[in-house]
């Protein structure tokens, strides 16, 4: 998502989504030019995707409450909402799948294929089983995808129904979110034996991360439901976020791991939304505001044209004079927000203005059928 909400850009949102997506794309590839800075860069020991997540669960659920609360078919207003994520989502998914499979196939790129590999493309890999085999990267996507279609399915389904209002569905959605991943990870806790099984079957999967989105769509639901409280709220709510995850990032699954299957990605979250009141009420960045704009538009495509590119040219980047493997570095990076933007504006951007177009036709056919009953 970019940082978009409530009819305009907000610099702090962007700010987040671009930090969370720099943060990532560092800590994949420092360790090209760890000969030289084996400390570079500082990146805290967040979880910069659950960033994503919870900024995410923000965005859409602001969405969401519009769509949910416009008069018509709930059935009409579920399926244009799935349209405008999937437009949204789904070509840079599929395009990078298929690229990714062909960069294993010829031996660029490590992992395997097999007869499992179908499941990728219904975002089976990670839902309740761990399927690592490549593309590890789209472990996130999925928990994305699925919360997509998961959350306002139920949101729908309560208001077409059930006769619920959509605030109503969406707290009683949003607090299902927060709890049963809780439940889910106490139920596969059992395969959990060191600091691999718990990444693939707790901060991987995606019935144990659904609630970091739905921490970020009760953030939504708070900041349209009570303004002004949102607003006053936004320092101490910072302070608390920050001092929280001061404690939540030196608390791992090596130092602490019950509290990491249990509740180090809840309370993760949980901090992270704290961070909202402030950023969302941070409108205007100044000269800052269009070079983060930018790069927030391009994050989505950066996370996933950074590991393919590693994988295909990271070996030129080390070399045994400092200056030199720098230079190298930085060419890497802005090859990787290069190529990452023409995938915006060439590849995203024309299957993003299909969205009101497609929508237009579906409300015109749903009211044509309607009118012939």
């Amino acid at each position: 998502m970019s940082g978009q909400y409530l009819g305009g850009r907000i610099f702090g949102l962007d700010v987040m989504r671009a930090t969370a997506g720099l943060m990532v794309t560092l800590s994949h590839t420092s360790y090209l030019v760890e000969a030289h800075w084996p400390r570079f860069p500082a990146v805290p020991s967040l979880d910069w995707v659950g960033v994503f997540f919870v900024l995410s669960g923000f965005l859409i659920g602001g969405i969401l409450l519009d769509a949910s609360a416009k008069s018509g078919p709930a059935s009409l207003r579920f399926i244009d909402f799935m349209q405008r994520r999937w437009l949204r989502t789904l070509p840079n998914y599929y395009l990078f799948l298929l690229l990714n499979i062909v960069l294993v196939f010829i031996g660029a790129a490590p992992g395997m294929l097999s007869t499992a590999t179908p499941a990728y493309v219904v975002f089976m890999q990670n839902l309740h089983l761990p399927l690592d085999l490549f593309f590890w990267e789209s472990w996130s996507l999925a928990v994305e995808e699925w919360f997509y279609l998961l959350f306002p399915l139920l949101v729908f389904v309560a208001i077409g129904l059930i006769g619920m209002s959509g605030r109503r569905a969406f707290v009683v959605a949003g607090v299902l979110f927060i709890t049963l991943p809780v439940i889910a990870r106490m139920s596969v806790a059992h395969h959990v034996v060191d600091q691999s099984t718990w990444d693939i079957w707790v901060n991987k999967l995606v019935i144990a991360r659904l609630d970091a989105p739905g921490y970020g769509m009760l953030g939504a639901w708070l900041s349209r439901s009570w303004p002004k409280g949102w607003q006053r709220m936004r320092w101490p709510a910072m302070v608390l976020g920050i001092a929280l995850l001061a404690v939540v990032t030196t608390n791992g699954y090596g130092t602490s791991p019950r509290f990491a299957i249990y509740g180090l990605n809840s309370l993760e979250a949980f901090s992270v939304a704290l961070l909202l009141p402030l950023l969302s009420a941070w409108r205007k960045g100044g000269a800052f505001g269009g070079p983060l704009r930018y790069l927030s538009l391009i994050t989505y495509a950066l996370y996933l044209v950074h590991l393919p590119l590693l994988y295909l040219f990271g070996d030129l980047v080390p070399h045994p004079v400092a200056w030199v493997c720098a230079a190298h570095y930085v060419l890497f990076l802005a090859v990787a927000i290069i190529l990452s933007t023409l995938i915006y504006h060439f590849w995203e951007r024309p299957f993003m203005h299909l969205r009101n177009p497609l929508g237009h036709w579906l409300a015109t056919r749903w009211a044509r059928s309607a009118s012939k009953r």
